[in-house]
């Protein structure tokens, strides 16, 4: 479907003290490898990860994105959404990386899962580093309105969404990426935004 708004970015949307508690929280917590599904050789990723899973404890994080997301989704797309999955923590060192891929699947969750018949629909990333505290590692993403012979416009680098606590909310069959760290940490907050398919 063609979309008037492929994605959009709130710039520095949550406060640093938000930011650096999150960063803070992460670090009590065990980070383990980030995985995708079919790369058991690591090609496609490469970065550590824990979660803050659906407890009142972590309500403080969630709540606010929820929000965020809340007001972003009845500005630009008005879809219907019913759950959102965990959030996980992201943290990416020199030489991580998340290379091209989308966060929907082909097939909307089977039926013995615990989002049986969803699809994801709108993915969030909240940048908690600051901007200047890593080299490389820019958030990129494809703008499905420009042509594919014009990769330059197509392939779009959010550079305003390097600043602390800013939010980028895209729909998750977009493919997009985080290049390569050079220098320097840089974290971020996943989630995803589910409901049922498009009909």
């Amino acid at each position: 479907m063609r979309l008037e708004h492929a994605y959009w970015v709130w710039k520095s949307y949550f406060p640093k003290d938000f930011c650096e508690k999150i960063i803070a929280a992460a670090a009590r917590q065990e980070l383990k490898q980030g995985e995708v599904l079919r790369d058991a050789t690591r090609q496609t990723r490469k970065s550590s990860v824990t979660w803050f899973g659906h407890r009142p404890e972590n309500d403080w994080i969630r709540k606010p994105i929820d929000q965020c997301l809340r007001v972003t989704n009845r500005r630009f797309w008005k879809w219907a959404i019913t759950e959102a999955e965990p959030i996980q923590f992201t943290k990416y060192t020199p030489g991580d990386f998340y290379d091209w891929h989308t966060d929907q699947r082909i097939k909307p969750y089977p039926e013995d899962s615990r989002w049986p018949g969803l699809v994801r629909k709108l993915s969030v990333t909240v940048t908690l580093s600051e901007g200047d505290a890593y080299e490389g590692g820019d958030f990129m993403l494809e703008d499905p309105r420009d042509t594919p012979d014009n990769a330059a416009r197509r392939i779009k680098t959010l550079t305003e969404a390097r600043a602390q606590g800013s939010v980028v909310v895209f729909a998750s069959s977009l493919f997009h990426r985080v290049s390569e760290v050079t220098k320097g940490t840089r974290t971020s907050l996943v989630t995803w935004f589910l409901g049922p398919p498009f009909v």
